[in-house]
C-alpha cells in the first residue's frame, strides 16, 4: 500500500503541475463568438433613424499622445481618447517596469456606444468630464480616480434638452477588449485572459466567481470584467447591477481575437428636461490579494488560489508578514519553507523508520507471501502479526508525505500567481521572484540534491517503482526550469532540508 501510495503522489504531483504549467498554456483561447450569438446576431431587426448605429471609432494617430487628455493618479496614469471619452491608456507603475493595460488605444477600456462625438468639459487633478450633444440628447461621461489606485468612479448621464419626450436608444458600455500584463507573461496572456463576474450563492459565505461563456450572466452580480495573471479591471455594480453583461470576442491589432465584456443598457424615455444618470465604481489595476480583500465586493475572488486555497491563503499571508520583518521575499520563502519542515520532522522520522523497517522485514513477508499465496486470510493475519512484531505500520511512512501534497500544492498556486513576487529581488542574478531562474541555477541544484536525497532513503524492492522513483528528481528538474524562482526556490529548502535528514537519520538508524 505504501508503494502504490508513493507513486500515485508522484504521478499526481506531475500531473497537477503539468495541467497549471504546461497544458493550460496550450490551450487554445477561443476565436470567435458561439453559433447562438451569431443567429442572435442575425437576427436582430436593423436599426432605425431614431437609434442610430455606434460610430465605428478611427484609428488613433501615432502621436495622439502628445495631445491627449492626461491624469495621473496614485501609481497609475490615465490618458483619454478625447472624442470617445473612453482610456485609451491606462499605465501602472509596476516593481519591475510601468506596465501598459490597454491592448488597443483606439477602443479604450470603457467605452459607450453612442453615435456622436464627445469633447473635454471640465477636468481636474482627478478628474475628468466629457460631453456630447445628439441631437436633443445631451450625453455627459465622467471619471473619477481614486489617490491610492483603488475604486475609481464613472458615470453617464443623458439629458433631454428638448421640449418633447425623447426615447434614449439601448447603448452598450465596454469593459476591454483584452486586458495587457507585464512583459514576461505576455506570451500566455491571450490563453489566460478571461471574462468572470461574481454573484452571491445562497448558502455561501463568500461571492462565487463564474466565467463567462456564450450567454449573458445568469445572476445579478457583484462585480464583472476582464482577468488575467496579474491584473483585474472590473466594474463593481452599482446602475449597472440588474443588467446581465455578455462576453464578445474581438481581435485586437494582428493578435488572436481577445475578450470584452459588453454592459448592454436597455431603453429608456425621457420628459422634457429630464436626467438620467449610470454610475458605477470600477477597479483598474494589479490583483493585489490583501488590497482587493480591502476593497470588498468579491474582488478579492479574481485571484485564483486553487484546490487548497485555505492554505494557500495563508501561505501568501505568511509571506507577505515575513516580508515586513525581512524586507525580502526570498528571505520570507526560506522562512516558510524552514517552519514548515520543522513542523512536519517528527513525522518525517516515523515515516524514515518506519520505510527502514520495511526494507527489513521484506525478506521474511516475500517468504510469507510465498508460503500462503493460496490462502488470503491466513496471508492477511501473518502479515499484521509480521507488522506487530516489528512495531511498525505501513501507513507509517505515508503521513508525512500525504500531508506535504496540500502544502506544496498550495504553495505552487500561491506563488505562482503571486503580485508581490513580481519584480521581488532575492539574490545577486534572481531579480524576480516571478520569473525563472535566467541561469537555471536553482532548478539544478535542486536536481541533484533530490537525486542524493533519493539515493539515501530506503528503496523499494519492486524493480517498476524503484525507477520510477529514481527518474522522479530528473522529472521534476525538467518541469521546474521554467517555474518562478520563488518556487523553485521553496522546493530547493525542501530538498536540501530533506537531504539532512536523511543523512542524519540514516546514520542514527545504522
Amino acid at each position: 500500500m505504501q508503494k502504490n501510495l508513493i507513486l500515485a503522489v508522484v504521478l499526481s504531483s506531475i500531473v497537477y503541475i503539468g495541467w497549471y504549467s504546461y497544458i493550460e498554456k496550450k490551450l487554445p483561447a477561443p476565436q470567435q463568438a458561439s453559433q447562438q450569438q451569431k443567429a442572435a446576431d442575425a437576427a436582430a431587426p436593423a436599426q432605425t433613424a431614431d437609434a442610430p448605429a455606434p460610430q465605428q471609432q478611427a484609428l488613433l494617430p501615432e502621436n495622439w499622445k502628445d495631445s491627449a487628455i492626461k491624469i495621473r493618479s496614485g501609481k497609475a496614469e490615465y490618458a483619454f481618447d478625447t472624442q470617445t471619452a473612453s482610456l485609451a491608456s491606462v499605465v501602472y507603475e509596476g516593481p519591475v517596469a510601468p506596465v501598459e493595460l490597454v491592448p488597443d488605444p483606439a477602443r479604450g477600456f470603457f467605452y459607450a456606444s453612442f453615435p456622436g462625438k464627445f469633447s473635454l468639459k471640465a477636468r481636474t487633478a482627478r478628474s475628468a468630464e466629457f460631453v456630447s450633444q445628439q441631437g436633443q440628447l445631451r450625453i455627459t461621461k465622467k471619471f473619477g480616480f481614486s489617490e491610492d489606485n483603488g475604486l475609481n468612479f464613472l458615470e453617464i448621464e443623458a439629458v433631454n434638452t428638448s421640449a418633447r419626450a425623447l426615447v434614449m436608444p439601448q447603448w452598450e458600455l465596454r469593459v476591454g477588449p483584452g486586458l495587457d500584463t507585464v512583459l514576461s507573461e505576455k506570451k500566455e496572456n491571450a490563453k489566460l485572459c478571461k471574462a468572470d463576474y461574481t454573484f452571491d450563492e445562497e448558502g455561501r459565505k463568500h461571492p462565487t466567481l463564474k466565467e463567462l461563456k456564450d450567454a449573458p450572466a445568469e445572476h445579478d452580480w457583484a462585480w464583472a470584467g476582464l482577468n488575467n495573471r496579474y491584473f483585474l479591471a472590473a466594474l463593481t455594480g452599482g446602475d449597472f447591477q440588474k443588467t446581465r453583461p455578455v462576453r464578445r470576442f474581438e481581435k485586437v491589432g494582428e493578435n488572436e481575437k481577445t475578450p470584452a465584456l459588453y454592459v448592454p443598457v436597455s431603453p429608456v424615455e425621457l420628459k422634457p428636461g429630464e436626467r438620467r444618470a449610470w454610475a458605477s465604481t470600477y477597479y483598474l489595476g494589479p490583483k493585489d490579494y490583501a488590497r482587493l480583500k480591502e476593497l470588498g465586493m468579491g474582488l478579492d475572488r479574481s485571484v485564483d488560489f486553487g484546490f487548497f486555497a485555505p492554505l494557500a491563503k495563508f501561505a501568501e499571508a505568511s509571506l507577505v508578514y515575513f516580508h515586513k520583518l525581512t524586507g525580502n521575499y526570498g528571505v520570507a520563502i526560506v522562512i516558510l519553507s524552514v517552519i514548515i519542515q520543522l513542523l512536519l520532522t517528527p513525522l518525517s522520522y516515523k515515516s524514515f523508520k518506519a520505510m527502514a523497517v520495511m526494507k527489513k522485514i521484506q525478506p521474511e513477508m516475500q517468504s510469507i507471501q510465498a508460503r500462503y499465496k493460496n490462502d488470503p486470510q491466513r496471508l492477511n493475519t501473518e502479515i499484521m502479526a509480521l507488522y506487530k512484531r516489528h512495531g511498525t505500520n505501513p501507513l507509517g511512512g505515508c503521513l508525512p508525505m500525504l500531508l506535504q501534497i496540500p502544502v506544496f500544492f498550495a504553495l505552487f498556486t500561491a506563488l505562482r500567481g503571486s503580485w508581490h513576487l513580481h519584480g521581488a529581488h532575492f539574490i545577486f542574478w534572481i531579480k524576480d521572484l516571478s520569473a525563472k531562474d535566467p541561469y537555471y541555477v536553482l532548478p539544478l541544484t535542486m536536481g541533484g540534491i533530490m537525486f542524493l536525497q533519493q539515493h539515501l532513503s530506503p528503496q523499494t524492492s519492486d524493480p517498476a517503482q524503484a525507477a520510477m522513483m529514481k527518474w522522479m528528481p530528473v522529472i521534476f528538474t525538467f518541469m521546474f526550469l521554467t517555474f518562478p524562482s520563488g518556487l523553485v526556490l521553496y522546493w530547493l529548502i525542501n530538498s536540501t532540508w530533506g537531504f539532512a535528514q536523511s543523512m542524519y537519520l540514516q546514520k542514527k538508524m545504522a
